[in-house]
């Protein structure tokens, strides 16, 4: 009876219990499965703010959920509240003099992307995943390609309005962002952001034949010194073929100036979307898998040649340190990340931790999630298990 008291709080329709709808929120891309308690769908921060304060009052477990694209399990939970934020999915203000767009949090990538594209404005941080919700990304922090050139999402993040687990509303801004963004619902659910956003800018690419990862790193030093290098990008053969390259080791480099030699910006976009739907080609190719290592540089060469050595694919972002297999089991990606731990690496960064990697969440971002959620969440409803 306390859970169905939230059917008063949001509109007609948007309360689901029945079995089909418990099914269809019960998974999330990770491939984790947890049946919910029920599903709300708020439209009104007024709604959010009801939910919380009655689910602090009776210890009621909420799960904030966009597109369920997380691959981390984030956005499942048995017997928990999935609050799916979609219907916050507003585009507005944007500001020519500040370059910010305001935008919420259900809103899908794809269509702010397209939103922006009309005013010859982009937010450069571009998922793999289109249908992603800008709210689920700010939450996860994810680290794209970009991220190089533009940091992560706490940087182009200027204000956050969300409540925190008591069910007060707030507005955060500028380093106040981190209290949220990274945290995956487990200190704050979002319901809107103001992002920096750009004007549309020139791209040009190389793509640099290698014959082996030291060979990359050089390559990904000089890129570096380079003012404007967006992104570096290292290809294993496998993952070069499936770009449409040679099966050869390559390493990949976006600039947003004229320094690179593909200079055609429709060829520079198609190598560019190449590459972010690399994972989807390895799935489609059995490598159900994605396996993830946030790696010193001197830690790279010896990363490629276990995966070599193992015969699994390889490809990663140079420019931030993170790295990617292509795996096909479950048991294939346990043993990839007793590989990573055993380099004195983290088999995280990029899409954050969820409940698949939870015994990998480092020791000091533990005690800082435990810090966050006495000040923000000391009931422990948002997220339970998600980072502590």
């Amino acid at each position: 009876m306390k859970v169905k008291a939230m059917r008063r709080m949001v509109a007609h329709g948007d309360y689901l219990d029945d079995e089909e709808s418990l099914r269809a929120y019960s998974y999330d891309a990770s491939g984790v499965e947890q049946i919910p308690l029920v599903i709300v769908r708020p439209r009104h921060v007024e709604h959010v703010r009801r939910i919380l304060v009655h689910a602090n009052q009776y210890r009621i477990p909420i799960v904030p959920r966009g597109s369920g694209t997380g691959l981390r399990g984030g956005a499942v939970r048995k017997d928990a509240v999935i609050m799916d934020l979609r219907g916050f999915d507003t585009i507005d203000k944007l500001d020519t003099q500040l370059n910010t767009v305001d935008v919420g949090a259900g809103v899908t990538f794809k269509a702010l992307k397209e939103w922006l594209a009309t005013h010859k404005y982009s937010f450069p941080l571009e998922p793999s995943n289109q249908m992603a919700t800008i709210g689920g990304l700010a939450a996860q922090n994810v680290i794209t390609e970009e991220s190089m050139l533009f940091g992560d999402w706490t940087e182009m993040v200027a204000r956050i309005e969300c409540f925190d687990g008591l069910g007060r509303f707030q507005v955060l801004k500028g380093k106040d962002v981190a209290k949220v963004l990274g945290w995956e619902g487990s200190t704050g659910v979002i319901t809107k952001l103001r992002l920096n956003v750009i004007k549309t800018h020139k791209r040009t690419a190389d793509v640099i034949h290698v014959n082996n990862p030291s060979e990359a790193l050089a390559h990904a030093e000089r890129a570096s010194q380079i003012q404007g290098t967006l992104m570096i990008e290292y290809l294993d053969e496998f993952s070069s073929k499936l770009m449409g390259l040679s099966a050869d080791q390559h390493v990949f480099i976006v600039y947003a100036n004229d320094a690179g030699s593909y200079k055609d910006p429709l060829k520079v976009n198609e190598l560019v979307q190449a590459r972010k739907r690399l994972t989807h080609a390895l799935w489609n190719e059995g490598y159900l898998f994605e396996g993830e290592a946030s790696l010193e540089e001197e830690q790279i060469e010896r990363f490629v040649a276990r995966c070599e050595a193992a015969h699994v694919p390889c490809y990663g972002h140079l420019g931030v340190g993170i790295m990617l297999a292509g795996l096909k089991s479950a048991a294939e990606l346990e043993k990839f990340r007793v590989n990573v731990v055993a380099l004195g690496a983290t088999p995280g960064g990029k899409y954050g931790y969820g409940r698949v990697k939870k015994e990998y969440v480092p020791q000091a971002l533990r005690k800082e999630a435990i810090k966050l959620k006495d000040q923000r969440d000391y009931n422990m409803i948002l997220n339970p298990g998600v980072y502590v």
